[in-house]
């Protein structure tokens, strides 16, 4: 039994291969239009178009399908006219053979002879009121589909066989046999997982980008983040999208987590600086961040950054003849051992005092230099080192609390005023 109806023993499949391999490859030529050679079309002088995109791409289509769309043909003396300047390049070229000059589908011209077709077909006008304004009115109305209607037109596409292979269509084969590439279809298919109101900003910025609508407002998506980013979150996440509710930036980081993953961001159980951490890891290693591991103190002693003080200003100079009751904390000596004076003895050694604490280490810097001469603010250090003033009997009790008050920060000085005196 046949396994179509009313076809009998019939097998179109393969009627159409053997169609095919008679006309050698050059199918589809729409019935009823005249044919030209390629060799008896010649580009018109004044087309429009001075750079022809995507050539490559459509011969491939047309080695494989055939030319679907007749091109627009003058003959010669009806261009000529319009454009009487280009008469002498025109009968040079009607001197080799040539019949028509093309008035639309110069690309579809140079894809043809890319693709190696000896036969187009073509419609032929002999009457035209502007050959320019045909060509202008031919673009203006040459309004193709929109971003979404392009994707459902592929997603069905990618659902029936092709019956060359007789497998069911990838986007890899869809993309020779349309002449574009795989991306512009996998975007496009992508659209489709897109909330009414993010597909309705993709074509609103679409109309605006064909000046169909140049003054619309509202959202405007482009196809690429909307294809790479947005279609890639849960249907809640994109609602908050268009609603501004959720950033652009943050929606890059949310649409590589697993579905999942999203839900726990929606939930407030992922912040957004998680999910950029977990983004980093392929979706089957991905897993919410351990609260305990999150709570569990460093092992490692924490390292104080130390800010000390400006340093303490010097001592009063003693009168003279008086010595110097508090030395300096760097332990320098005094005036009362200074040479020649003091006990006369003029070596410059000072006698050290029997109850005299050790010299204090130097303060650590507020800023040190570095080896390319920057400075360096701070410095880290595991413990404060403590700051040791020097002092000396003094029978003067007021000048010891003077010359001690002169070592003393601005702070420490506050401090004693407040609560001591």
């Amino acid at each position: 039994m046949s396994p179509t109806p009313g076809l009998g023993s019939r097998d179109l499949v393969a009627e159409r291969a053997a169609a095919l391999a008679r006309s050698g490859h050059q199918k589809i030529i729409p019935q009823g239009l005249p044919t030209a050679r390629i060799n008896q079309l010649m580009p018109s002088p004044e087309n429009g178009r001075k750079t022809l995109h995507k050539v490559a791409e459509l011969a491939r289509t047309l080695k494989s399908d055939g030319m679907n769309t007749a091109m627009t043909v003058l003959p010669p003396d009806v261009f000529l006219a319009k454009y009487p300047q280009h008469t002498a390049a025109v009968q040079k070229a009607v001197a080799k053979g040539v019949v028509y000059v093309v008035h639309h589908g110069h690309r579809r011209l140079a894809a043809a002879k890319e693709a190696g077709l000896t036969e187009v077909p073509v419609l032929v006008r002999h009457t035209i009121v502007s050959p320019r304004i045909a060509a202008i009115q031919e673009n203006l109305q040459r309004m193709g589909l929109n971003p979404i209607e392009e994707g459902e037109e592929f997603a069905q596409t990618l659902k029936e066989v092709d019956e060359e292979t007789g497998k069911v269509y990838s986007q890899r084969a869809l993309a020779e046999r349309v002449g574009a590439s795989q991306t512009y279809i996998s975007h496009r298919v992508a659209l489709l997982r897109l909330v009414p109101e993010l597909r309705e900003a993709v074509v609103n910025h679409w109309l605006k980008e064909q000046g169909v609508q140049p003054d619309i407002e509202g959202l405007l998506l482009p196809v690429r983040p909307a294809a790479t980013v947005y279609a890639r979150l849960r249907e809640d996440l994109q609602q908050s999208v268009a609603t501004g509710a959720l950033a652009y930036e943050d929606a890059a980081v949310v649409c590589k987590l697993r579905e999942d993953l999203q839900g726990a961001f929606v939930e407030g159980k992922l912040t957004i600086e998680d999910a950029a951490e977990i983004a980093k890891l392929p979706q089957g290693q991905q897993k919410l961040p351990d609260p305990l591991a999150r709570a569990k103190p460093s092992s490692e002693p924490e390292k104080t950054v130390v800010q000390p003080a400006a340093p303490a200003p010097g001592p009063a100079p003693a009168p003279e003849g008086e010595k110097s009751a508090v030395p300096t904390p760097r332990g320098e000596p005094t005036l009362e051992g200074a040479a020649g004076q003091g006990d006369g003895t003029g070596d410059g050694n000072p006698e050290p005092a029997p109850d005299a604490q050790p010299p204090a280490p130097p303060a650590p810097l507020a800023a040190q230099a570095s080896g390319n001469g920057e400075r360096k603010t701070g410095t880290e250090v595991d413990v404060a080192v403590p700051r040791v003033i020097e002092l000396r009997e003094e029978k003067d009790l007021d000048q010891l609390v003077l010359a001690l008050i002169e070592h003393l920060t601005d702070e420490e000085r506050d401090y004693v005023r407040q609560h001591l005196l």
